[in-house]
C-alpha cells in the first residue's frame, strides 16, 4: 500500500502555529510537540481509517485522530490519494472547530 500525501488546510496550518506557539512558551518537552505531529501523519498517511468518525458538523467524511502526547485531536478527511488535515484542535476543550 502506497502512503497518502498529507496536507493541511490554511485552517489547520494555523491551529498548528499556535499550538507548537504555546508548546514552545510553556513546556519543558519542545521536541515533543514536532514528534507528534509527525507521528500523526505517519499513521494518516498509512492508515488513515485509523480516526473516529466526527459527526454532527455537516463535513461528509471527517474524522480525528488523538494526538495523545499533545492532548488534541487532528479532524481531517481523505480520499485514495490524499488526506487533507482540517483542524488541530485541544481535547480538553467542550467543543470540536469550526470546520
Amino acid at each position: 500500500m502506497t502512503p497518502r500525501r498529507v496536507r493541511f488546510t490554511d485552517t489547520a496550518h494555523d491551529h498548528v502555529n499556535l499550538e507548537r506557539t504555546w508548546w514552545l512558551k510553556n513546556s519543558d518537552h519542545q521536541a515533543l510537540f514536532a514528534t507528534g505531529i509527525a507521528q500523526a501523519i505517519d499513521i494518516l498517511a498509512t492508515l488513515p481509517g485509523a480516526g473516529t468518525p466526527y459527526l454532527g458538523t455537516g463535513s461528509l467524511g471527517l474524522r480525528r485522530l488523538f494526538v495523545r502526547k499533545l492532548n488534541c485531536h487532528l479532524y481531517y478527511t481523505f480520499d485514495e490519494q490524499e488526506v487533507v488535515v482540517r483542524a488541530l484542535w485541544g481535547a480538553r476543550r467542550e467543543h470540536g472547530p469550526t470546520i
